[in-house]
This record gives structure tokens, C-alpha cells and sequence, in this order.
């Protein structure tokens, strides 16, 4: 059966990243959609104004504006602030929801609060810096080298460097929807990454932030942080394995 995919970028990412995954999703039969959400890319916004609220809008307004159900929605690494609130706003048009290597937002508190107590390491903390008077971030290269792609060629690394985009920091100082989120006990999957090094110990993503998912699925891929260009077929795979429950 084919599936509606919808794939939600993280931090300093555009749509363009799952480019390689939504390919091998379209040649396996299915529809895959992705978006550069507001303040990047074809989605110009000045970041004082980008807000979670605006980013849930933007998603939402794809999948409504192509009248898609039974949604796959999946979101990577701070796509997952996304994907939560997208569930809440429209959750009778989602067939699942699927955290790739991604944050899942606490209840109680702002997801950088959240960073802060429980992922980020000092070297994290050095190297993710704030620019713009505090209204954006950004990421230094060689960090991201050594704990984004360490399992990526120069090369490749080279590219993903050159496109990389300051990120809004508003959002993640917001408290998303989570208590509403549980509540609608829609299906959940983790994809987890052994090798992800980001917060220092893959551990932290899983089961640290998957813990926090009620019985979700899991697929586990011998992958770093940056799956959707290191390992793109099997990253599909994960995806559609999962959407079928």
C-alpha cells in the first residue's frame, strides 16, 4: 500500500535534506512531501517572528492544502518540536507519527531547558553559538564534522556544511503541547541511530528521548546523526517498515 509521507527537517536544515530519502521513498511507490518550515530557504521569515506555532501552521497547511490523510509524519532531530504540535493540530489526518534520532518535547518544561539538563555537553554548548543578539544559532563547523557526520566523506560533509542556515532559537524556548499530545495516543516509532555522537552518547537520544514516547516501534540503523545523507535507502526503509505498523 502506498503511503503519504511528510519528513520535517531539524536545526539549520531546509527541506532539501531529505531529497535522497524522498527519492528512494517515490521509487518504492509512495508520496513523500517535505518543506523548508519559516525562516530558511523558500520560507523567508525574519527569526523575532518565527515561533513553534508558526512552524506547526506551515506543516499544516501542506497537508491540508493536498488534502492528505493517513500521514506518516516524520520529523529529525528539532523536527521533532514540529511533528508534536502538527499532531495535536490535525490529528484525524495522521496515521503515524515517527521520531527520527529526534527530540521529544517534556511536558512541563521549554525544550532548551530540556537540551540544556539533559543533552547538551560543554563542547555542545561551545560550539553551538548564538548569533543575532540571541534570535538565532548557529553550528560550528568542525563539531559538526566530528559529532554530526563523522560516518560522511570530506566531501560530503563539505556539502551539508555549505547549505547549513542559521535557526530560529525561539522556538525551542517554548513549551509545546505534549500533555495533549500523549493524550491523543496516536501510533509513535523512533528510529534510532547507534552512532549518533551529537549529545556525546547515542544513549541520550535512545532511550532518553524515545523513553518519553508510550510504546513506541523502533528501528535501529548502525548510523550517525545525519542518516538522510549517510545512509538515505535505509533510512526510507526505516520509514516505511514503521508507517506499516
Amino acid at each position: 500500500m502506498a503511503e503519504n509521507f511528510v519528513l520535517i527537517h531539524g536545526a539549520w536544515h531546509g527541506g532539501w535534506c531529505w531529497a535522497a530519502v524522498m527519492r528512494q521513498l517515490e521509487l518504492d511507490g509512495h508520496r513523500a512531501f517535505a518543506l523548508d518550515l519559516p525562516g530558511r530557504g523558500t520560507s523567508p521569515l525574519h527569526h523575532s517572528k518565527v515561533t513553534r506555532e508558526v512552524w506547526v501552521d506551515s506543516v499544516v497547511r501542506l497537508i491540508e492544502q493536498r488534502d492528505l490523510d493517513n500521514v506518516v509524519l516524520a520529523g529529525h532531530s528539532l523536527g521533532g518540536l514540529t511533528i508534536s504540535g502538527v499532531a495535536v493540530k490535525i490529528p484525524k489526518r495522521i496515521k503515524r507519527v515517527i521520531y527520527v534520532t529526534a527530540v521529544v518535547p517534556p511536558e512541563d518544561m521549554t525544550l532548551m531547558d530540556d537540551f540544556v539538563a539533559n543533552m547538551m555537553t560543554p563542547e555542545t554548548a561551545a560550539a553551538m553559538q548564538e548569533v543575532d543578539g540571541g534570535l538565532s544559532t548557529t553550528m560550528e563547523a568542525n563539531y559538526f564534522r566530528r559529532y554530526f557526520m563523522q560516518d560522511a566523506s570530506r566531501d560530503l560533509q563539505d556539502f551539508v556544511l555549505a547549505a547549513l542556515v542559521p535557526e530560529a532559537a525561539g522556538p525551542m524556548r517554548e513549551i509545546a503541547p505534549m500533555k495533549q499530545f500523549h493524550k491523543l495516543d496516536l501510533p509513535t516509532s523512533y528510529v534510532i541511530c547507534e552512532e549518533d555522537l551529537v549529545a556525546g552518547d547515542p544513549k541520550k537520544w535512545h532511550p532518553g528521548q524515545s523513553s518519553r514516547l508510550r510504546n513506541p516501534s523502533t528501528y535501529s540503523i548502525k548510523a550517525g546523526h545525519e542518516l538522510m545523507f549517510t545512509r538515505p535507502i535505509e533510512c526510507a526503509q526505516a520509514l516505511v517498515e514503521l508507517a506499516r505498523g
